[in-house]
């Protein structure tokens, strides 16, 4: 058996006019937290739409605990066991958090939805996520916390073996924040590889285990997080050494 969970192998994918990423490499193991960074353009949108077969690559094979996998759509790649919190979240805002967390997934009895276990399932997946919600309620009534752990909800609840997040702390206050860090160490505790994607070097630096910089649409390292400090990681993301005074946040 792989070590990796998801390892992704010499992917390229090309658009009219443009090769959107080149011989791209990307590896998670189980319970491991991957930083992804790179610069805008870098490819991490593309790179993010193999992996959940919204793209197709035209080169590369997709592996899923050593298995090779063929994404014809998003469907197939959560039935592998990829899941996504997308930066712009995909929350139905007057349905309840219920409704959100089983849409298209609905536990019945007979041939009626059985909301009472759906209900019950809910309320325990938010509160494994730190969450003393009533899943009964409209998700719009949430701030964007709340909301952000109904999109990880969803992905504990198809048993994700990988999940990858997007940018996910773009719109979070402190707090909410701090409550996602942890949320974060809980699902690598239990095993789920994670990708995160951040241009937050701090972020990286209190999270991760690995960081893989890519640049161009190009594969350009990844190493233990030990082995980075901020200006190498600067270095690697543009491609040159900079002597000038860098914040720690890149847009």
């Amino acid at each position: 058996m792989s070590e990796y969970v998801v390892e992704l192998k010499n992917a390229t994918k090309r658009f009219p006019g443009v090769v959107a990423l080149k011989n791209m490499q990307l590896s998670v193991k189980p319970g491991e937290i991957l930083g992804l960074i790179g610069e805008n353009g870098a490819g991490k949108s593309t790179l993010i739409k193999v992996l959940t077969g919204v793209h197709q690559a035209d080169e590369g094979q997709i592996y899923v605990d050593g298995v090779e996998q063929h994404f014809k759509d998003p469907n197939d790649s959560a039935a592998a066991g990829i899941a996504c919190v997308y930066q712009e979240l995909n929350i139905e805002k007057l349905l309840s958090i219920t409704d959100n967390i089983f849409i298209n997934k609905w536990i019945k009895k007979g041939t009626l939805l059985d909301y009472p276990t759906m209900h019950k399932k809910a309320k325990e997946v938010m509160a494994s996520l730190g969450q003393d919600v009533d899943p009964t309620k409209p998700a719009g009534n949430f701030g964007m916390g709340v909301q952000q752990m109904i999109e990880i909800a969803k992905a504990v609840l198809i048993n994700a073996k990988m999940i990858i997040m997007d940018e996910p702390t773009s719109s979070l206050g402190e707090k909410e924040v701090e409550q996602l860090m942890k949320t974060c160490r809980d699902l690598k505790a239990r095993g789920i590889g994670i990708v995160f994607v951040s241009h937050k070097l701090e972020e990286l630096f209190e999270l991760c285990d690995r960081v893989e910089v890519i640049r161009d649409g190009e594969f350009i390292a990844t190493k233990p997080i030990d082995q980075w400090d901020n200006d190498s990681l600067i270095t690697a993301m543009v491609g040159r050494s900079l002597d000038n005074q860098f914040p720690k946040e890149f847009g």
